[in-house]
């Protein structure tokens, strides 16, 4: 498996998870050939990115109701 960094300088954290779901993330890792820790960075990412996303769709749609609002209010 390749890793994108060096797994001994990367930061660490330590994630507490629920009952029970350790277990889930290490049944969907080895459906998707892949380390615990790999599949929660992917999720962490694919997370962000929906965010990121969801922001700039955010910001689209205020300019474009403020450029409505200014059109309407032109002769």
């Amino acid at each position: 498996m390749a890793f994108e960094y060096g797994s001994r300088t990367a930061d660490k954290f330590v994630v507490r998870l629920p009952d029970g779901m350790r277990d889930e993330v290490a049944k969907a890792a080895d459906a998707d050939d892949r380390s615990m820790n790999s599949l929660i960075v992917k999720a962490i990412r694919e997370y962000l990115g929906l965010q990121q996303r969801q922001q700039a769709l955010l910001g689209a749609l205020v300019l474009a109701n403020q450029m409505q609002a200014q059109q309407e209010q032109q002769p």
